[in-house]
């Protein structure tokens, strides 16, 4: 499974997959390409999402184990075993993302039967965040969508091809977008370096990629990349 990041700090993504079957981490940095890194963490069944969770610039590789809800972080910062964090329950989906503006990426939860976000910001774990959005067959999107620093509640509703945002800035009023169908995969990045979060879905079935840039959004752009079959690098978790 491929699980790309900035692993060696040197501003630039290593290549890097995690092999379920051993639970072994493979990453060639940037830095230093001959020499092939590997960290053990993880089983069959858990959900890797690395990370920058201790804010050195670095890439944190870490994991999610759904029939625990348990999360486990190894930090670049203080290298050393996984270390179990908070945890939530079977049947939640990992939304981990910088909510607070620290530059740190904060651990988070959304829990479909409920609809509700539930996030620990890493300034001050025991201020849990819960947030209201969603519901079962949506799929969470979070991001930075109004450029301010911090991610943003956000969703996708599949069956409507629909995208809701509560913005940090002002998460009272909604941003909506349509953009996608049934079978898409939403994959929103700064498509345009503009420091915000691009609406954005890839289509499996004709390999195209749609990007909404968020510097000029009437100017939709449709990319062929891809087959049928092929996997999205980086996207999101599906419930």
């Amino acid at each position: 499974m491929p699980v790309p990041g900035d692993y060696d700090g040197d501003g630039t993504a290593d290549v890097a997959y995690w092999r379920p079957a051993n639970g072994h981490w493979y990453i060639r940095p940037s830095s230093n390409p001959d020499n092939l890194l590997e960290v053990v963490g993880g089983m069959n069944g858990d959900i890797p999402i690395p990370a920058d969770y201790d804010g050195d610039g670095k890439t944190d590789p870490a994991f999610w184990r759904p029939t625990t809800g348990h999360w486990y972080v190894r930090s670049t910062a203080n290298p050393g075993d996984f270390v179990e964090q908070v945890e939530g329950v079977s049947g939640d989906i990992p939304v981990p993302a910088d909510y607070d503006g620290d530059g740190k990426v904060d651990l988070a939860f959304w829990r479909p039967a409920e609809g509700l976000w539930y996030i620990y910001p890493s300034s001050d774990l025991s201020a849990t965040q819960i947030v209201s959005a969603g519901a079962t067959g949506d799929l969470p999107v979070p991001g930075d969508y109004d450029g301010d620093g911090k991610a943003d509640v956000a969703y996708w509703r599949p069956s409507e091809g629909r995208w809701i945002v509560l913005p940090s800035t002002d998460p009272n009023h909604q941003i909506e977008q349509q953009l996608g169908a049934p079978g898409d995969i939403p994959v929103p990045k700064d498509y345009d370096g503009d420091g915000r979060t691009d609406f954005a879905v890839y289509r499996p079935a004709t390999g195209t990629w749609t990007i909404i840039p968020s510097a000029s959004p009437w100017a939709m752009t449709v990319i062929q990349c891809g087959a049928p079959g092929d996997v999205p690098v980086n996207k999101p978790p599906a419930p």
